[in-house]
């Protein structure tokens, strides 16, 4: 089993997160690493603007500055960073497999419906005949959703992030 470092969110990093011009430059720097130049042309705002929130990312740990020699500085993801964007592969089996289980779940919930006889019971709310007939429509909401979420999380993990 590989040996994988541990992050924990501080106050700083939270913080860093919570600005959206933020989050767009550790969406741009997740491809590849980027100068203070590029970021601004890229995400349309001022070169102090883009300086500021590097510094704040840089700060929480979420990016570092690489000197190439030349007169250009370029920012790219810390190891921190690119396990925000990048969940570690056990994560993602969790999903799959809880996502799996729930579609299972619900699916069994409407052949029981579906097949099971009817009683003559009165319902516990007015407007239906069928008491049973809010696990249905619960059963069916919960695995359309599971089914999208094991399509995309799927999906996902095919792209090259």
């Amino acid at each position: 089993m590989e040996d994988t470092p541990d992050f924990t969110l501080d106050k700083s990093a939270i913080n860093s997160l919570s600005s959206d011009t933020r989050i767009r430059i550790l969406s741009s720097l997740r491809n590849r690493r980027k100068t203070n130049a590029e970021l601004t042309r890229e995400l349309s705002l001022a070169a102090p603007t883009i300086r500021h929130h590097l510094e704040h990312l840089k700060e929480a740990g979420l990016i570092e500055a690489q000197e190439d020699g030349h007169k250009w500085v370029y920012f790219q993801l810390t190891s921190f960073g690119r396990a925000l964007f990048n969940p570690d592969k056990r994560v993602r089996l969790s999903i799959v497999l809880s996502a799996a289980l729930t579609f299972c779940t619900a699916l069994v919930a409407v052949i029981t419906y579906i097949t099971t006889p009817r009683l003559d019971i009165r319902p516990w709310y007015p407007g239906s005949g069928d008491p049973f007939l809010p696990m249905l429509i619960i059963s069916v909401v919960a695995m359309v959703v599971q089914a999208g979420i094991l399509v995309w999380v799927l999906k996902s993990c095919g792209t090259k992030e």
